[in-house]
């Protein structure tokens, strides 16, 4: 299972779904949280400078995506996966959203769009993020047009936590 959370509800998220991974996209400012039962192989902790100009958030945008790929690559579906960001919406949903590329590479990219909109309806996956992800998977601008072409997501200042489940592919549930 995939597990979404803002940063608020990451602890919670872990407690009550024990995963095996966690991936934490936060600001360098902002608290990193421990979760003291994952060895530092389990937990992906990517940072994010606050002031930056275009070029270096771009490099550091690809940086995410080729972190996320590996992590997720390396994921042997042993257990679930949490992926959170400061609010849960944007970063942690494109981390989400990658994850579901490479772990179902049958399903269009629109499909897994609209799974990740339908499980988190406040899905606003980074744009920039999912740019990289998209050409360092080979997907020819798959990825981007299907978070393109979703409508615009419901408006949350932090969001509540979200799972998607990879057992059953066709379904995605709201906790």
């Amino acid at each position: 299972m995939l597990i979404l959370s803002s940063l608020e509800h990451a602890t919670e998220a872990f407690a009550r779904f024990g995963p095996c991974r966690v991936i934490s996209l936060l600001s360098e400012d902002e608290p990193m949280p421990v979760f003291s039962a994952l060895g530092a192989d389990h937990h992906l902790r990517l940072y994010v400078e606050r002031d930056a100009c275009a070029k270096t958030i771009s490099e550091a945008a690809r940086r995410r995506a080729a972190s996320i790929i590996d992590f997720a690559g390396n994921w042997e579906r042993d257990g679930h996966i949490l992926v959170h960001c400061y609010h849960g919406v944007s970063r942690s949903t494109a981390a989400a959203f990658i994850i579901m590329c490479i772990l179902q590479p049958e399903i269009p990219e629109s499909e897994l769009a609209q799974r990740l909109r339908e499980a988190a309806p406040h899905a606003d996956p980074c744009p920039l993020i999912i740019a990289y992800a998209d050409d360092m998977l080979g997907r020819d601008g798959r990825m981007q047009d299907a978070i393109e072409e979703l409508c615009l997501p419901c408006a949350q200042v932090a969001a509540p936590i979200s799972t998607l489940d990879f057992a059953t592919t066709s379904e995605a549930a709201l906790s």
